[in-house]
């Protein structure tokens, strides 16, 4: 896969921490995984609130269709 080079700023402190944790030819490729995986995370969580959205609604939507179906429509 093609690569694009960009530049971003960190805390020293998480620098500091890259350095020690990931050898310098292996930081870009932990850095991209890590991204990937936040990004999935972030990914699931929407979905999570937009299923519980489309529930609430499909929720509501019955209680309104069962209660037209009692008054006899």
């Amino acid at each position: 896969m093609p690569a694009v080079r960009v530049n971003v700023s960190l805390p020293e402190s998480t620098y500091s921490e890259l350095k020690k944790e990931v050898p310098l030819r292996e930081r870009s490729r932990f850095i991209a995984t890590a991204i990937k995986r936040l990004i999935k995370e972030r990914q699931k969580e929407r979905l999570a609130v937009e299923y519980r959205e489309a529930a609430n609604e499909m929720e509501e939507t019955y209680r309104d269709l069962e209660g037209t179906l009692s008054d006899g429509l």
